[in-house]
């Protein structure tokens, strides 16, 4: 008894003694005060929107506590010096100056402030933290010029001030950024030549200068950049002819060339084998001539988009178009493919090697296609609007077990709708026929039927699928949800007995025939 008591006693007076005692903050004081500082250089304002997720960081700082354990702060275990700082999205209001605190916290590796409202200029002297490693500054309506003192950053490896408003010319210290493996420059106000200082940076994975004001061509040694493996130049003013080196960078996997005024047939050149190009985007550019057959090389591609590409053979009279080749069915794992806004009237190809190519998205949307083709039966998404087709629209669609999405507005289509489409073994979700010739639906089709059918798998309301930039990202199955329309604005169709309870049925101009029943 005697000796439990003891030890009892013990116990309680080191307990005591342990929580007695100070707890010692990892974080150094001058390491805390310059955050505090830096917070106040700050106000805090919420979007009042219910659908945005509020996380105000810096207003859960407690000043007299160990910063190392502050939202979004990190420190080195050693020292205590901070390392990292990770203010996303926390409604911070003010410009980032010159002077601020934050450039004191010299052994900072990693800054991001991504979504803040920085309104002002990136100042010089954040080339004071000359340690740092990953500099994330997208939408923080950040203008003027990139400062040159970037170039100091000699260990950065990652710079993404995406979707700001900065302007000028990329200055040529960048180039001393021999470390950078992912530069992303979308969506700003940018302008001049392809920066030929990036040459120098054999490390980069990422170029992505999307939505700028860059001009001019294309440099011919572009495969000198050994380890991209995505490259955007989309929405920007390059001329001239793509250089034939762009496909031969042995890494590159993404490469999109969308909406600028590259000319000329495409020469694709000597393809590394096995190539690792997956996506492949050169829509709404200036090409011509006949759409070159060493993409066939490109084995292990799985979205193509030549959209708005003229395959006239004779661009002078305009007489002979072209047929879409048929190397295109026979890329093992393109799945996805938009050659929409050309002149394509057919595809080539033996009917049983069209059938069996594994294609999910098919879009024809705006060509001359007078005959309605042959489609793989694998197709989920076929969108065939702004066509010539004529006739019924043929019985054979019925047949297509995977489709979900049937785009055949503005066309030239005329008699019933199929009689087969309320029997539709398939989990069709998107029906247009906007502006088309059809009569009345015939005499024995159960309407109601179809109605009932389609209620159960309609997701999109079919106004939102009109041009070029179809959602193709958004159409997933996981994404499916409640009934929304069959769209048939300017087609006259007739009406049975109900069966439209639950399902919104867009006629706009259409012309509405009650028919009479017995």
């Amino acid at each position: 008894m005697i000796v439990w008591s003891l030890c009892l006693i013990i116990y309680l007076s080191y307990s005591i003694f342990f929580f007695a005692s100070p707890v010692k903050h990892l974080c150094r004081p001058d390491q805390r005060d310059d955050l505090w500082e830096f917070k106040n250089e700050f106000y805090v304002q919420r979007l009042n929107f219910h659908w945005w997720k509020s996380d105000t960081k810096t207003e859960k700082w407690r000043k007299n506590t160990d910063c190392c354990s502050w939202d979004g702060v990190s420190c080195e275990l050693k020292t205590g010096m901070v390392i990292k700082l990770d203010l996303k999205d926390s409604f911070l209001n003010g410009p980032l100056r010159s002077n601020s605190s934050l450039l004191r916290l010299r052994y900072l590796q990693s800054l991001s402030l991504d979504s803040n409202n920085l309104s002002g200029t990136l100042p010089n002297s954040i080339s004071n933290l000359k340690y740092l490693r990953v500099l994330s500054l997208p939408g923080c309506n950040l203008f003027g010029k990139i400062p040159s003192s970037l170039g100091n950053l000699s260990y950065l490896t990652n710079l993404d001030p995406f979707e700001n408003g900065f302007t000028g010319e990329l200055p040529g210290s960048m180039g001393n950024l021999r470390r950078l493996t992912d530069l992303q420059l979308g969506f700003n106000n940018l302008n001049g030549n392809f920066p030929v200082m990036l040459f120098n940076l054999s490390e980069l994975t990422r170029i992505i200068f999307r939505s700028n004001h860059f001009e001019g061509i294309l440099p011919s040694n572009l495969s000198s950049l050994t380890k991209l493996v995505n490259f955007d130049m989309s929405e920007n003013s390059f001329s001239g002819p793509v250089p034939s080196s762009i496909f031969m960078m042995p890494s590159l996997i993404h490469l999109a060339l969308v909406r600028n005024d590259f000319s000329g047939p495409l020469e694709i050149g000597n393809i590394p084998s096995p190539s690792q190009l997956r996506e492949l985007s050169l829509g709404e550019n200036n090409f011509s001539g006949p759409i070159s057959r060493s993409i066939f090389k490109l084995v292990g591609l799985r979205s193509l988009d030549l959209s708005y590409w003229n395959t006239c053979k004779d661009i002078s009279t305009n007489q002979i178009r072209g047929q879409v080749p048929e190397w295109l069915w026979k890329l093992p794992v393109l799945r996805y493919v938009n050659i929409s806004q050309n002149s394509f009237s057919s595809f080539e190809g033996p009917p049983h090697v069209i059938q069996r190519s594994e294609k999910y998205m098919l879009d024809i949307s705006s060509n001359t296609f007078r005959d309605f083709p042959l489609l793989p039966n694998s197709t989920i998404f076929f969108l065939g609007s702004n066509n010539l087709f004529l006739g019924e629209i043929p019985r054979k669609i019925c047949d297509m077990v995977s489709l979900d999405t049937l785009v055949l507005s503005q066309n030239n289509f005329n008699g019933s709708i199929p009689q087969c489409f309320e029997n539709f073994n398939t989990t069709l979700s998107v029906l247009h026929l906007q502006n088309t010739a059809f009569r009345p639906f015939g005499p024995f089709f159960d309407f109601e039927r179809f109605t009932i059918s389609l209620r159960n798998h309609l997701r999109y309301d079919a106004a939102g699928l009109m041009g070029p930039s179809f959602p193709y990202g958004e159409l997933t199955r996981r994404n499916r949800v409640r009934p929304r329309a069959i769209w048939l604005d300017g087609t006259k169709v007739a009406l049975g007995r109900g069966g439209l309870e639950g399902t919104k049925l867009v006629l706009g101009r259409a012309g509405l025939v009650e028919p009479s029943f017995p």
